[in-house]
């Protein structure tokens, strides 16, 4: 019996191991103690706590001086205290933790033989140049998140601050490799769109709210053992999580048809209607001071997509080209015919009349694809030694797709004549070209 539990544990382990590629959710503090004559100071004890919760973590140095702190909540600020027998007390305040990152804290306490006060020192910022960094690696925090001008409220948008990376209009590249390539996880679980359809994430892009998210670390050549399992960048991010103090915040974002300009010159340009308007707000506290608090984010976003902005003729003397708007509806043949908005009437009204079916339309409509995402965490500090989170997270969204331009409905080598200069040519463009129109029903909806 306890042979096979053994194996049962060895089988755990060995998938946990498989599964923490490219996963770092957490920070660590590491440094030595020494005293003023250079030697270490075995023993003295590292007393870590995360102010805004109040989470506890310890530490005590070995034979060298040199003390580790593993798995520590990223953020802060954080308060250390430095403390040894016969020497007094050190206490470094304002220490804020990045992402996957190490922050060194070294210390000298000075010997005691009376009763002092202990001596308090203000953290300053972590260098971008320490010895120990893993690499590459660009960390954003919420606060910055929230200075850096998004449309579309994607992570793409904040990961685009590392010097390394770019937008490449499908997905985020990292070192000029291809998007596809990059690692993307929130609190350790994959947030990559591994159908290989539309961009580098799921959910059109932004599978999470930004306001949901505590940091994100953009990692271009880790040399950290913790990251594998890509060949692009290693993308970690966490989400928020509650406090001692209560907070809420709330939220609207919104663009629409009005703010983009309809004019080239004297050319007046079609608009559709579309405009995206996004509602959100967040709550979050402490059920249990010190030991147990909850956060939760709730966001939903009133979309309404534009059609396609080509037109038909409205007469056979309309000027039309391949590279405008105005579209000539094809008929399967060599004669010129009227080829405008009547020909599609014919098709739509005999669709209706012989099949009973209601092709939809062809021309200025919108789209509704509302979406909307929720988010739920709570974080139990069980003991000093001990804390656990559970997060739920749920987004769905839409959004509409025009019918592929890879095929063609036309024969090979069909003529059109009458274009803008009277000239012929002949068809290889695909449904969506100006020589043909689709109806509404072709489109498909990606959710």
């Amino acid at each position: 019996m306890v042979k096979r539990m053994r194996s049962f544990i060895a089988v755990i382990m060995l998938l946990l191991a498989a599964a923490v590629n490219a996963q770092v959710t957490t920070s660590s503090m590491s440094g030595k103690v020494i005293d003023s004559s250079n030697e270490a100071i075995i023993g003295a004890t590292i007393q870590a706590v995360h102010k805004p919760s109040g989470t506890h973590y310890g530490a005590i140095t070995n034979v060298d001086g040199r003390y580790s702190i593993q798995g520590m909540r990223a953020g802060g600020p954080y308060k250390v205290e430095i403390s040894y027998v016969g020497y007094q007390s050190v206490v470094y305040k304002g220490i804020n933790l990045q992402l996957g990152e190490n922050y060194v804290l070294d210390a000298t306490p000075k010997e005691s033989t009376e009763l002092l006060d202990e001596v308090v020192i203000t953290a300053s910022k972590s260098s971008n140049m320490k010895s120990d960094r893993a690499g590459a690696v660009t960390n954003v925090d919420a606060a910055r998140m929230s200075e850096v001008s998004t449309v579309s409220r994607s992570m793409n948008d904040i990961m685009r601050l590392t010097p390394q990376g770019a937008n490449i209009g499908s997905g985020f590249s990292v070192g000029g490799g291809n998007y596809r390539q990059s690692y993307v996880t929130v609190d350790g679980a994959a947030f990559n769109n591994a159908f290989g359809i539309g961009s580098n994430l799921p959910a059109g892009g932004s599978p999470i709210s930004l306001d949901a998210l505590e940091q994100i670390s953009v990692s271009t050549t880790p040399f950290d053992v913790r990251q594998s399992g890509f060949t692009g960048g290693a993308i970690n991010a966490v989400t928020k999580s509650g406090t001692n103090e209560f907070k809420g915040t709330a939220y609207m974002y919104t663009s629409n048809t009005h703010l983009t300009g309809n004019k080239v010159e004297d050319y007046e340009l079609t608009r559709n209607r579309d405009h995206s308007t996004t509602y959100g707000a967040s709550l979050g506290g402490a059920i249990i001071k010190n030991k147990l608090f909850f956060f939760v984010n709730g966001e939903y976003q009133d979309n309404v997509q534009a059609g396609p902005s080509g037109i038909a003729r409205s007469n056979a003397g309309d000027k039309w080209d391949t590279s405008g708007i105005v579209h000539r509806p094809f008929e399967n043949t060599t004669t010129v015919g009227d080829r405008t908005f009547v020909g599609m009437n014919n098709i739509s009204q005999y669709l209706s009349e012989k099949y009973n079916y209601n092709p939809g339309r062809y021309q200025g409509y919108s789209l509704e694809t509302p979406a909307y995402k929720i988010m739920g965490r709570l974080d139990w500090n069980i003991n000093n030694n001990n804390k656990i989170n559970f997060r739920f997270t749920h987004t769905h969204s839409k959004y509409s797709s025009s019918p592929s331009s890879s095929t063609t409905p036309f024969k090979d080598s069909v003529i059109y004549p009458g274009g803008v200069d009277g000239s012929a040519g002949k068809s290889s463009s695909g449904r969506t070209a100006n020589a043909g129109m689709y109806f509404e029903s072709s489109r498909y909806m990606q959710e």
